[in-house]
């Protein structure tokens, strides 16, 4: 049943619409009203609205988690590093409550937790990148940011005592699967808000309700001029922007009062842009358009290395990040930090396993276009780069103030091709320089399709062995005699030359077409050296095709122990002859021809032969293997700068492979 009180600072009629509200703002003068038991008590005037260009409104109804909700208010709280965000209260049946936190773009729905002593303290415990275990959640959490929140303005019903202007203590923490959790320490012990990070469509926002405020968001950019060159200045997120670079004259700009404010003026920019200002892009389906760029740098034994970092926007999904560096182009998004896990040499996001590779302190350099933050020339956060090509996890810890904040990110390796497509620039990006640290070895499809090769080799190989038949066509065994007696020589005339050789025709066969030949000399008898030189014979036309086959055998005894050493039995495979009617002459001769034994011969056709099928996969691994070089050294060169060693880390890509690109990249 709502309640109606009387403003104590200027007597307008005030509603309490929620029972268990504690504090209503005052539609006419703005001051916090507090109700108690007995009277109402004014706790000072809270300051308007800034315009952020929120979908929520106060008065909102939606479902979440099978139950009705409805916003009764809003808090708008100030961030050390500037800006603001917006913390909304959803009214659940029985007088529950829900804290609803908006931040870039991001939405997270907490519940207050019952008192307990046992909350972690302010202390170097809740140090930025800590594991905290909360009571009540089953995973740890990860501390993301601790600082300092003031209330800067405030509208509707709120459920706790809202002092205008105070300023409270707080901690942040992400869990797996998108886990939230605030520590509230503006009382003792702390209060626990529990809860996870949302969508609109969870929260059952209309889509027609989010479509129009995007928008709106879209159209509600604001031209300003420089106040130092007087350049115009098209803002495209303006209700977001703290600083702005100015990208005429180079001045750092103030955008936090309406206005823009000189905060430090310059002679020219600080750097070029190679995509301009205003330009929209398009990855797949998300379109994005440039608002403004940062120059930084890192020093590492004297020399600075420097990249470029251009701020992508679009009014449903906002900020992301575009990296270039020495040719080399990221794309880059903000993931929660609970889903993180930071170990000694790796690091894993969503079961995918990063390599640390390389860290150091990020300086800002110069700023151009729009910045979410109170950014500043000379600002520095420490960065941490785990490589998983083509991706880059990277975390910075940045400081401002009392505040500590550590964010985690994730970058795709884009070719500058790519670049140049998503954005239609009018001319070619520079080519690459050197190996990025993510960079994806461009010839890893080689191995792919080498694999597919062998496999199909493979499989004729068996194909052969199973479904190709042999089939004999001639096998006959011929005696090996003695040579006949020389011919006694008449008186004065040359001894008559001795045999060495005997001639064997076999009979005729028939060979079929398309099926290669296999001969095969056999002589179990042998001793020592044994030479079968002949032709296959093709009875049409008398063409010869050449066969050559050597035995050999040798035994004794050395030492006490027999020996025995060469083979018996040869043979040669010939090449497919036309179908017909063939003979095989023989020649043999041999080292010992006093000894009479048998020798056999064998023709078969269809016969496997493994000599062509090697050559074939020696062929095929030809040019993977000099590609396999070619990345080893890729990958040297890659590492060759880190500050992490590549070897013993496994390749990241499995948990368990070489160190970058087998089981990581994506390409």
């Amino acid at each position: 049943m709502s309640v109606r009180v009387q403003c104590p600072a200027c007597g307008g009629p005030v509603v309490f619409e929620v029972g268990s509200a504690v504090v209503a703002v005052c539609p006419h003068c703005r001051s916090a009203v507090a109700r108690g038991d007995r009277s109402v008590e004014d706790l000072g005037k809270v300051a308007a609205l800034v315009e952020t260009g929120a979908a929520l409104k106060v008065g909102l109804e939606g479902r979440y988690d099978g139950q009705k909700f409805r916003l009764t208010g809003r808090t708008q709280l100030k961030h050390p590093a500037g800006g603001v965000w917006d913390e909304w209260y959803a009214a659940f049946p029985n007088d529950r409550w829900g804290w609803l936190a908006e931040a870039q773009g991001r939405y997270y729905l907490t519940f207050e937790q019952s008192p307990r002593a046992d909350r972690p303290m302010w202390t170097a415990l809740l140090a930025p990148g800590r594991k905290v275990k909360l009571h009540g959640a089953p995973a740890k959490f990860t501390v993301a940011e601790t600082g300092t929140a003031t209330v800067a303005g405030a509208e509707g019903e709120i459920p706790y005592r809202l002092v205008p202007g105070s300023t409270y203590r707080y901690a942040d923490l992400s869990g797996p699967d998108r886990a939230f959790a605030t520590l509230d320490y503006g009382d003792d012990p702390p209060t626990l808000y529990l809860g996870k990070e949302v969508t609109l469509g969870e929260l059952g926002v209309a889509v027609a309700v989010r479509q129009q405020t995007w928008e709106l968001r879209e159209v509600a950019g604001k031209r300003l001029g420089c106040p130092n060159c007087g350049g115009p200045l098209d803002l495209k997120a303006p209700d977001r922007t703290e600083r702005v670079g100015c990208p005429y004259c180079g001045s750092l700009l103030d955008a936090t009062q309406g206005d823009l404010q000189l905060l430090k003026a310059n002679s020219k920019p600080p750097f070029e842009l190679q995509i301009p200002l205003g330009t929209k892009g398009t990855f797949g389906a998300d379109e994005r358009t440039v608002i403004g760029a940062l120059r930084r740098s890192v020093v590492a034994d004297g020399t600075e290395y420097p990249w470029r970092e251009y701020l992508l926007y679009h009014p449903r999904d906002g900020f992301e990040w575009l990296v270039e560096s020495d040719g080399h182009w990221n794309r880059v998004v903000g993931v929660p930090a609970g889903e993180v896990e930071d170990g000694k040499v790796l690091a894993t996001f969503r079961g995918r396993t990063y390599r640390k590779f390389q860290e150091g302190t990020a300086v800002v350099r110069g700023v151009v276009g729009e910045c979410y933050w109170k950014v500043a020339v000379g600002e520095e956060v420490e960065t941490l780069d785990c490589i998983r090509p083509p991706e880059v996890l990277t975390r910075e810890a940045s400081a401002t103030g009392a505040s500590r904040e550590v964010n985690w990110s994730v970058g795709t390796y884009l070719r500058p091709a790519e670049v140049q497509k998503a954005f239609g620039l009018a001319g070619p990006l520079p080519a690459p320089v050197g190996i990025a640290p993510n960079q994806p070895f461009p010839y890893r499809a080689v191995y792919r399709y080498a694999a597919v090769f062998v496999g199909v080799l493979c499989l004729l190989g068996l194909f052969a062995l199973v479904f190709l038949r042999t089939r004999t066509v001639a096998e006959q065994t011929f005696q090996l005699r003695p040579p006949a007696p020389p011919t006694p020589a008449a008186p004065g005339a040359p001894p008559a030359p001795v045999e060495k050789s005997q001639v064997f025709f076999t009979d005729k066969f028939e060979l079929r077409a398309r099926r290669n030949v296999r001969v095969t000399v056999s002589c179990p008898q042998l001793t020592g050296w044994l030479v079968a030189e002949g032709d296959l014979v093709r009875q049409a036309d008398g063409s010869m095709t050449p066969v050559v086959l050597e035995l050999s055998r040798y035994s004794g005894v050395e030492d006490g122990e027999a020996w025995t050493e060469g083979e018996t039995t040869d043979r040669e495979y010939l090449a497919a002859q036309p179908a017909g009617e063939y003979s095989l002459r023989l020649e043999v001769e041999r080292e010992n021809p006093g000894v009479a034994i048998p020798l056999t011969m064998k023709v078969e056709e269809g016969a496997a032969h493994a000599g062509p099928w090697l050559l074939a996969l020696l062929a095929l691994l030809v040019v993977p293997a000099g590609v396999g070089v070619y990345h080893l050294v890729f990958v040297v060169r890659r590492w060759q700068n880190a500050d992490y060693h590549m070897a013993g880390a496994g390749e990241a890509g499995t948990g368990g492979n070489s160190d970058d690109d087998s089981g990581g990249d994506d390409d």
